[in-house]
């Protein structure tokens, strides 16, 4: 005997509703990670703070830290929000749920939403680029054509969210694939140049080139082509895992484990006697990575974002047990 109470809806219909209240679910698997994440590196940020008064670098990683977890809380609240609005809050919209998602898609709310998850893609690619610069050297016709790219995608972004924004507008608006495209073509285009240029342990590839975030990409885009409705299921997830990598970029970075063009240079080289005994690493899987110093001098001034510098900092051997 069948369910008397199973909706009435065709199959298509109703797997886009549950693809799209099943991905609010998996996106807030990720924000707890997320917290926990977020938490983490602002704890070894503030610890930082403490050992190294006289740096100020602590605070760009920390604003940056704070900024995409803000914007990962918003894209997931107002995702969380239109949901309840299809399902409970405006349960009698005319057509149903699948009409309300579908035709309300330029509500302020999901404007809201839209535009933190643009800005938080601007700065985990913003980062995945400036160390893609550093790892290379800031080498001009390597670094220039993903630059433009970056650029490009902000552009396509914005347009793309004004666009949304408009009366009558859908998910589905002429700017939407070159901006899909543009948005996961570039982490795996800089995932490849990182990767290309490191030789070391398979987690610091992971954690520094972004890797996860670039799978989900990768995942998406074959999804998108295919206008597969399974692509609601990892939207709202990408935009926490794209806020997440960069932080634990940034975790690397407080723990004194982040890539440098020096670690790059001894990697390559096999070059193992180029540090101190007690300047050396090693990461999970044996690699040895070698720390850049945290200096007590006028060079700290030069170890903040966008200074041309490397940013990498770490606490210096055998302080470990300092107070």
């Amino acid at each position: 005997m069948g369910n008397p109470y199973t909706t009435q809806e065709d199959s298509e219909t109703l797997w886009f509703e549950q693809s799209s209240y099943v991905a609010t679910h998996l996106a807030s698997v990720g924000y707890g990670i997320h917290i926990v994440i977020f938490c983490m590196v602002t704890y070894y940020t503030l610890a930082q703070r403490k050992r190294f008064p006289q740096s100020k670098a602590w605070i760009a990683w920390l604003v940056f830290n704070t900024l995409l977890f803000a914007f990962g809380t918003i894209n997931l609240a107002c995702s969380i929000r239109f949901n309840e609005n299809a399902w409970v809050n405006d349960r009698e919209y005319p057509g149903g749920p699948f009409a309300y998602m579908v035709e309300q898609q330029s509500i302020t709310l999901l404007t809201l939403g839209n535009s933190a998850s643009i800005l938080a893609s601007f700065l985990s690619d913003g980062l995945l680029l400036y160390r893609a610069a550093i790892l290379w050297d800031f080498t001009w016709w390597i670094i220039i054509p993903p630059a433009v790219f970056y650029v490009a995608c902000v552009i396509l972004s914005i347009l793309t969210t004004v666009q949304l924004a408009l009366p009558d507008q859908t998910s589905w608006t002429p700017l939407s694939l070159p901006v899909w495209i543009v948005l996961m073509i570039l982490p795996i285009w800089l995932t490849a140049l990182i990767d290309a240029k490191v030789y070391t342990g398979v987690s610091a590839i992971v954690i520094e080139s972004a890797l996860p975030f670039t799978i989900i990409s990768i995942i998406l885009l074959g999804l998108f082509g295919d206008e597969d409705i399974a692509q609601n299921l990892f939207v709202a997830l990408m935009v926490q895992i794209e806020c997440i990598a960069p932080e634990m970029i940034v975790l690397r970075v407080m723990l004194g484990r982040a890539w440098t063009r020096e670690t790059i240079a001894g990697a390559r080289k096999g070059d193992r006697d180029r540090c101190q005994p007690g300047d050396r690493e090693r990461d999970g899987e044996g690699a040895v990575l070698s720390e850049m110093r945290f200096n007590h001098t006028s060079h700290l001034e030069d170890s903040t974002l966008g200074t041309g510098s490397q940013s990498e900092y770490s606490t210096p051997p055998g302080s470990a047990n300092e107070k």
